[in-house]
């Protein structure tokens, strides 16, 4: 029994060990003759770290059957700082001699070590930081001899450390075959060098010749490209040995050229406005440049991580470029992103590899090198296409350049300007057909070239161009006077333009002088009067405005206006054309009787005045008392028919405190207005101090106030009751009065003070219009006053009676405002009313047609005759004031009051008394029967606005 369970011990014992035995294997590679005839991949290994790089192969080799990873197809350990050690168990034939290809060139050191049976064979080393020549086989990657195997497996231990990114495709192959791999790898790396170079070296050429900057960027691109292929298959460690870290410098200057200038080709050839793109591809760019010139002078992993990371940035900013150019539709866009695709695919998962975030394909290896080539040979087709577009556009442009040269010869020579070529020096060097027309008749083109520029210019003027023509960038143009080759002047138009490629001056002239005879023509009836060759009003304000602005070459001391009297009975009797001959012939005489400095205008149809230069006023004086004996004495012929003028002249000396040409013309017009009224046919001198001038002034100043008072409504309505003596009222009773508001002061001012100068100067006709649109829109916006009212009373003038428009004017207001037209009474003035009886009757009568009534005004100061009355559709008679003031004492004015009271009961009128003051005035009044009364004493005028219907406090008083 106890020989029974030891025997069971010693069995599980020997299970155990053969277990663990089997558990310390490593991976085995069987590999016979047939295979070794190509390279054979290593797909199973085991992968140990050495974090301190402190093991020795014996103890990987105890160690890494037990704690090594086990790694299936190509080991990819990305970027470390440790040591890695990788086991594999080869079985081969015999005497077999084998040869170790490690795919990847950038190695830093790299130890193999074969062990037979625990008896180490080796190490062998290799690596990147050796020379060419103790690397190994001449392979661009490490191709490494290993001894000749004996019978029974060997473990193969690899130890590789670097600080790019590890990657370790391993293959065996026989010697032999080897020594062919050798000689095809490189003829295959020479030929793709060798086509790159080619290509940059082609489209280099093409540059030079074509100046296009994407041709540049792309031939910089497919040498660096070339470049990085001469590193990366290890062709400079073939040419220089003795340099094992020149591969890795290419590398690094490659990469950064290939980035930058592939980025700039890209946006160069797609024509892309990049804008924001721009501030992230410099910062890119210097990153990339800082990058890889620092990792040539530190060896560090870091550094080569970071470059890895700006590769993938790099890629992703050129996918953008290329969507961006896809998007803004630009030619050949779509075709630029599936060239440079594979150049993409390399530069965003290549990068991600080497960090270890994806697996690449078991071929991507072998098309490492060969994408970016295919790329470039792509883009080369592309680049062609669209030079050769280039090209068609360019023939074309030249065919247009010429046409357009054949064009410019055939203008040169038919051209109705002068054209010409010269030198700084002012000599002509070519000079069209128009240009030899314009200087000498007969002279032919070739006849000019040498004639220097100073000799038709002037030397100061030559001059004057050249500086111009330095001061504003190369272009002048001017209207000067040039000289022909007779010397005749002549005015033209001249631009010149530099031409500092050919070191010349192109120029045109055209000549003016038809257009200059025109505007001084022009000049000359713009300042001129066209009936009387005398100078205008324009250009006497202009004279003036010197003169009294101190600017004048010639001073004037005084102003005369003359306005003629009777000229109108000569318009009106023979016609206008007898009226301009006769202007014609006292212009002439009244010039005969001028200084030689004196200057003459007319300002209007019947107005002149006079400039007299540098006298006194008693000289002026008698000047202007020769006008007027010149003017009398004239007389004008009409078919027979003399006539005779006066004219009366206002006399201004221009340093009597005036300050701009309105004030002078106003002031010498007001003289000769009041040497008018004075009587006609005198000079009257302006005095500031005269009261007859000052009043007159005054009147002219209402002119404006009147017109702005219509315009912005600074007329204001009132209203004078009336009062009913015989009989009780039977509602309102009130006129309508007018005053004005001073906007400067706010006072009101009564209409005596403006009815003067608005009877003058015809402002009476928009007065009453105003009058009776306001009053009108006032009684419609109260209808209960206007319920209230019996008879509202308004003065019309003359104009306005006799105007069919304002007739017209008053029936479109009372129908707009739906007004009851019994309840208006126009009234009109005695000398209104008589004074065109027969025409004043007939719209009398068309205005009691229309509902309204119509009161004779002032009745009495004109002294009619009561016979006129009859012939007047009357309604209601007003008498005078000057009959009623003081009747109460006065049997005269009572007697003739009580007539006009008869007369008027008798023709079926009512009578109404104004300026009633007292209390015995009206008293006297009711006993003569006189209807209603208006005055002081009934009533003084108020605001109309008073009687609203929403005022607070109403002023009204009834009349009874």
């Amino acid at each position: 029994m106890v020989h029974l369970l030891r025997s069971l011990l010693v069995l599980l014992w020997l299970t155990c060990a053969v277990t663990a035995r089997a558990g310390d294997a490593l991976p085995l590679l069987q590999l016979s003759n047939e295979q070794l005839t190509t390279p054979v991949s290593i797909e199973h290994s085991l992968l140990l770290e050495d974090p301190g790089a402190q093991l020795t192969a014996s103890e990987v080799l105890q160690r890494i059957g037990r704690e090594g990873r086990p790694v299936q197809g190509t080991p990819r350990i990305g970027y470390s700082r440790s040591a890695w050690w990788l086991a594999v168990q080869l079985q081969a034939p015999p005497a077999e001699r084998l040869q170790l290809i490690v795919g990847q060139t950038f190695l830093d050191d790299l130890e193999i070590w074969l062990f037979a049976d625990q008896q180490p064979l080796g190490p062998l080393y290799s690596g990147s930081l050796r020379p060419f020549n103790e690397r190994g086989e001449p392979y661009p990657q490490f191709l490494i001899s290993l001894p000749r195997l004996g019978e029974g497996p060997h473990n193969l231990l690899l130890r590789v450390q670097s600080h790019s990114a590890i990657t370790l495709p391993l293959q065996l192959v026989g010697a032999q075959q080897g020594q062919q791999l050798i000689a095809h790898s490189w003829l295959q790396s020479g030929l793709l060098v060798g086509a790159l170079l080619a290509l940059a070296l082609f489209y280099l050429l093409k540059y030079s010749t074509l100046r296009e900057p994407q041709l540049a960027y792309f031939s910089l691109t497919a040498l660096c490209v070339a470049l990085y292929n001469v590193s990366l298959y290890n062709l400079s460690g073939l040419l220089w040995p003795q340099w094992p870290l020149l591969p890795k410098w290419l590398v690094n200057l490659t990469t950064a050229g290939m980035l930058i200038f592939s980025s700039l080709f890209l946006a160069s050839a797609l024509r892309l406005e990049l804008g924001r793109l721009r501030w992230l591809r410099d910062a890119l760019f210097a990153a990339v440049l800082l990058v890889c010139l620092g990792g040539l002078a530190i060896s560090h992993a870091y550094t080569y991580q970071t470059l890895n990371l700006l590769i993938l940035c790099t890629g992703l900013y050129q996918l953008l470029v290329m969507c961006l150019g896809v998007y803004q539709r630009r030619p050949y866009a779509p075709g630029y992103l599936l060239c440079w695709s594979a150049a993409l695919v390399l530069m965003l998962l290549v990068p991600l590899s080497r960090v270890g975030l994806i697996p690449l394909p078991p071929g991507f290896y072998a098309l490492y090198a060969y994408l970016p080539a295919l790329s470039m040979l792509l883009f080369g087709a592309l680049l062609d296409k669209q030079l050769e577009r280039v090209r068609r556009v360019l023939l074309s442009s030249q065919a247009q350049a010429i046409d357009n040269l054949e064009q410019y010869q055939a203008l040169f020579r038919h051209s109705g300007e002068g054209i010409f070529r010269c030198d700084r020096d002012g000599r002509l060097l070519e000079a069209n057909p128009s240009l030899a027309r314009l200087l000498g008749g007969d002279t032919l083109a070739t006849q000019l070239v040498g004639l220097p520029l100073q000799r038709l210019l002037g030397e100061a003027q030559w001059r004057e161009l050249l500086q111009e023509l330095d001061t504003q960038a190369g272009t002048v143009s001017c209207e000067c006077q040039l000289h022909d080759l007779a010397q005749r002047p002549l005015w033209v138009y001249l631009s010149l333009h530099l031409r500092p490629q050919r070191d010349c001056i192109e120029g045109i002239v055209v000549d003016l002088s038809e257009r200059r005879a025109l505007e001084e023509r022009l000049q000359q009836l713009a300042a001129h009067d066209a009936l009387t060759g005398l100078l205008n009003r324009r250009e006497l304000e202009r004279l003036l405005s010197e003169t009294l602005g101190g600017t004048a070459k010639r001073r004037f001391s005084h102003l005369l206006h003359l306005s003629l009297d009777r000229f109108k009975q000569v318009n009106d009797l023979c016609g206008h054309s007898a009226g301009d001959q006769l202007l014609r012939q006292l212009a002439t005489q009244l010039g005969h009787q001028l200084p030689r400095h004196a200057e003459l205008a007319r300002v209007g149809g019947d107005e002149f005045a006079v400039l007299l230069r540098e006298v006194d006023d008693e000289a002026a004086l008698k000047q202007a008392e020769a006008l007027r004996r010149a003017v009398e004495q004239f007389v004008f012929t009409w078919q027979g028919r003399p006539f005779r003028l006066h004219t009366s002249i206002g006399l201004l000396a221009l340093g009597s405190g005036v300050r701009d040409w309105e004030t002078a013309l106003t002031w010498a017009s007001s003289a000769s207005q009041l040497a008018k009224h004075q009587g006609r046919n005198r000079v009257c001198q302006f005095n500031p101090e005269d009261g007859a001038l000052l009043e007159h002034q005054r009147q002219l100043q209402w002119i404006t106030r009147l017109r702005e008072a219509c315009e912005r409504g600074h007329f204001e309505l009132f209203f004078q009751p009336v009062q009913a003596l015989q009989s009780a009222a039977s509602g309102l009773h009130y006129e309508v009065l007018l005053r004005y508001r001073d906007p400067a002061s706010g006072e009101w001012v009564s209409p005596a003070q403006f009815l003067d100068a608005a009877a003058r100067y015809d402002f009476l006709g928009a007065i009453d219009r105003w009058v009776i649109q306001h009053l009108c829109a006032w009684l419609a916006a109260n209808p209960r006053h206007l319920a209230q009212l019996a008879q509202v009373n308004v003065n019309l003038s003359a104009s306005s009676l006799l105007d069919s428009a304002f007739h017209q004017l008053l029936e479109q207001e009372l129908s707009r405002h739906q007004l009851p037209p019994g309840k208006l009474c126009i009234e009109v003035t005695e000398m209104v009313a008589l004074g065109e009886l027969g025409v004043s009757a007939q719209w009398i009568d068309e205005l009691r047609s229309k509902g309204l009534k119509v009161a004779l005004d002032d009745f009495g100061s004109g002294f009619a005759s009561y016979a006129y009355l009859r012939h007047l559709p009357l309604d209601i008679l007003k008498i005078d004031g000057s009959f009623i003031s003081g009747i109460e004492s006065d049997p005269i004015n009572q007697a003739m009051v009580g007539s006009m009271r008869q007369i008027a009961s008798q023709l079926g009128l009512l009578t109404v008394a104004e300026f009633v003051e007292t209390q015995a005035s009206l008293d006297c009044l009711r006993r003569l029967g006189i209807d209603y009364a208006q005055g002081y004493f009934v009533g003084r005028p108020q605001p109309l606005r008073q009687l609203a219907d929403d005022a607070r406090s109403r002023g009204t008083q009834e009349a009874w």
